[in-house]
């Protein structure tokens, strides 16, 4: 028999986020499904949006051709380019968009000949100071693209670095910076948490992420309110219950002690399956239909829940720790983390079920 945790995937969900980006701004979007579709399944979630995204992105060259090879013939952007000369040639002959970010991407492409021009992304570094090219090197990156026959220049790209939080100072700084140019060509810059504000005036296509698996991006504003529905739950079952009396504790470490008469559930899940080992006791965890506490130190292969709460939870009772009923962005922010890690951490080992 195996074990019970497994990650359902309502594909009809991702639609639905999908539509919500488009409906913000009227733009084009690119789903980006990198990371194996922030651990959804990359080849899942572009089959699940074939019908309507307009295009797809993608972290590497490698991840474009395994969705090629897999009959995905939408428009694929590699966010981060070229690596090498031979990853032009790759591009050439899948038809892949690569962003250009560094001068030496253009080198390596002048060391190699291909058949079929390949469109290119220029992308400016506006404020993250991560990858893009500044501003002063623009015209000169720009003309060089221009004047090599083997390349079409299709949009100017950035990335906000904080559009997600409270204070939108420096996301409206870097909004300015980039509409303040004359570019020769439409413009890329909303990521989740841009189309969520309304995207930016003057742009043509969006990048959504996060946004599409249900999780908000944006600070003080939950998946709920932002009209989002989880894609994936994640679900296990109780394998053992029992009781323990005030005073004793549970777990490694005794680090949780009962301060009455506890009914415990154990349930087969852990950070062997991608649960986050640092959830601290309190952490919401959905058993039988009851929200439940995490109570003491997760392990590999099991978490303990007080489940004095509901009475009707025995061996065998669902759980939920996230999805539908326990909003992941709630855990992940007790856990000191995101829901990006918490979707891109799910292990092989819990089967993924597919979903209309």
């Amino acid at each position: 028999m195996t074990r019970p945790a497994r990650a359902l995937l309502k594909w009809s969900n991702l639609r639905h986020n999908y539509r919500i980006a488009r409906q913000r701004t009227r733009h084009e979007a690119y789903a980006v499904i990198k990371a194996d579709g922030y651990g959804h399944g990359m080849t899942a979630c572009a089959d699940a949006l074939a019908g309507e995204a307009d295009g797809f992105a993608v972290a590497c060259v490698d991840e474009a051709v395994r969705l090629r090879d897999a009959g995905i013939r939408q428009p694929i952007l590699v966010l981060e380019g070229a690596m090498e000369p031979a990853e032009w040639q790759l591009a050439s002959r899948y038809h892949l968009q690569l962003a250009i970010h560094h001068p030496q991407q253009l080198r390596d492409r002048a060391a190699v000949v291909f058949d079929e021009a390949v469109a290119v992304w220029l992308k400016i570094n506006s404020g993250m100071n991560r990858l893009g090219v500044r501003f002063s090197d623009a015209p000169e990156m720009i003309a060089r693209i221009r004047n090599d026959q083997g390349l079409i220049l299709r949009h100017v790209m950035s990335h906000f670095s904080s559009s997600d939080e409270a204070d939108t100072a420096c996301y409206e700084a870097q909004k300015t910076r980039m509409l303040g140019q004359a570019w020769p060509v439409p413009l890329s810059l909303s990521n989740s948490a841009s189309v969520l504000r309304g995207g930016v005036e003057g742009e043509r296509v969006l990048r959504p992420g996060i946004m599409l698996y249900g999780s908000s991006p944006l600070e003080g504003v939950t998946a709920r309110e932002a009209g989002l529905r989880p894609v994936m739950t994640l679900q296990s079952a109780l394998i053992s219950t029992h009781s323990v009396p005030a005073g004793e504790s549970v777990g490694y470490g005794g680090s949780w002690t009962a301060t009455r008469e506890t009914r415990v559930g154990v349930v087969a899940i852990g950070y062997g399956d991608g649960y986050p080992r640092h959830a601290p006791a309190g952490t919401p965890v959905n058993v039988a239909g009851v929200r439940c506490p995490l109570i003491g130190r997760v392990s590999m292969d099991m978490i303990t829940v007080d489940i004095t709460d509901a009475p009707e939870a025995c061996i065998g009772s669902p759980v939920e720790l996230w999805g539908e009923l326990v909003d992941i962005d709630e855990v992940a922010a007790l856990a000191g983390t995101i829901s990006y890690e918490l979707y891109c951490r799910l292990t092989p080992r819990v089967p993924r079920t597919n979903l209309q």
